[in-house]
């Protein structure tokens, strides 16, 4: 299996046909939004993706950059981490070239991060929004070990993902009592004269973007956070993957009214197996109206709509996630640490200072 090692943003962008045969179905994976995360948040990284080449074709794709932003502490990533939190991240290829490709991979970073190789300026590989029951990252992590590079994991907040029959009421039939009155409510609320629903499938993104973004931006000052379209770039990030992948067939963006006034917003991607909820908002001032549950139903009459057999809530351990007979999945950040003196000098510094914070956090 021949690794090659593409440095080159342009011509990443000349091979988007190639990248996403590779990639599938998975909306995360696919150039709409790895290419234009890379395109708009990578700062200043540059590009080390790693691509399997077998007989002129690509079969496997290790989405890696860069992170420049400390020169003292160089690190390899995977595009779509920091602020767009992706989840699932992982190499790509289908599940029978796997193994050898993770191997390949591992191989080529262990040769090209020693003294002399092309990536001998790496002290870190750190690599976020991995899910822990992912075949192909236990691959990545025992053939890094195997290879003598020092590891460290750190659990994030998880993914929640629930099990879609093939019609509404029979999922319903198996949620809580109380959980049965709180759907029983939101029904009757979307399906009132006051409540109109719209999403992309009828307007243009451009026509409901604004609404989506007000109405995550309350929510997320209302708990004490700036949110993230406080950033203009993650705003067009955000806005231009998802208008790409609306034009793919893999995304929708959903709002709903009541009284002519936006109440809840949500993002959903599709896989054709599985609905994401990538993000949410709802009308802070109208919480009596319970904007959470109206929203969460609609999304999930659209996927068993469209015949998908789960529904994923996405990273975030917030309490409601877990009423709607979901399954948590753990994300996780993992360091790989090069064999190297100067990596491993630096990473048992991190590792003291994080003992240290870790220390002083529990004895207050």
């Amino acid at each position: 299996m021949n690794i090659q090692l593409f440095d080159n943003f342009e011509e990443l962008k000349r091979q988007r046909e190639q990248w996403d045969h590779v990639a599938g179905a998975f909306p995360f994976h696919r150039w709409a939004w790895l290419g234009t995360w890379f395109e708009h948040l990578s700062g200043p990284g540059t590009p080390a993706v790693l691509v399997a080449i077998e007989d002129g074709q690509w079969t496997g794709i290790a989405p890696f950059w860069i992170d420049d932003s400390l020169s003292m502490n160089r690190k390899l990533r995977f595009w779509g981490d920091g602020k767009a939190c992706s989840d699932y991240s992982s190499l790509i290829t289908n599940p029978e070239k796997m193994k050898p490709f993770t191997l390949a991979v591992v191989d080529w970073l262990n040769n090209e991060t020693s003294a002399g190789g092309k990536l001998e300026h790496i002290d870190l590989i750190e690599l976020d929004g991995m899910a822990v029951n992912d075949q192909s990252n236990d691959l990545l992590t025992e053939a890094f070990k195997a290879s003598g590079f020092a590891t460290h994991m750190t659990e994030l907040e998880g993914c929640w993902v629930t099990n879609l029959p093939s019609s509404w009421e029979e999922l319903n039939a198996s949620l809580s009592k109380s959980m049965r009155r709180k759907t029983k409510k939101a029904i009757k609320r979307i399906t009132c004269d006051s409540c109109t629903i719209t999403s992309t499938k009828d307007n243009d993104l451009e026509s409901l973007w604004p609404a989506f973004v007000d109405l995550h931006q309350k929510r997320r000052e209302m708990l004490g956070d700036e949110g993230c379209f406080a950033d203009p770039a993650f705003d067009s990030f955000l806005k231009n993957a998802s208008l790409q992948l609306i034009q793919e067939g893999r995304a929708e963006l959903v709002v709903i009214c009541c009284d002519e006034q936006p109440l809840a917003s949500m993002l959903l991607f599709n896989d054709g197996c599985t609905s994401y909820m990538y993000q949410s908002g709802a009308d802070q001032t109208r919480m009596k109206l319970e904007p959470g549950y109206q929203i969460a139903i609609v999304a999930i009459l659209k996927a068993i709509e469209a015949g998908c057999q789960h529904f994923d809530f996405m990273r975030g351990d917030e309490p409601y996630k877990s009423r709607w007979k979901t399954e948590r999945v753990p994300m996780m950040n993992i360091r790989f640490v090069p064999r190297n003196l100067r990596s491993r000098i630096k990473h048992n510094v991190w590792l003291t200072g994080k003992t240290i914070k870790n220390y002083l956090r529990t004895s207050k």
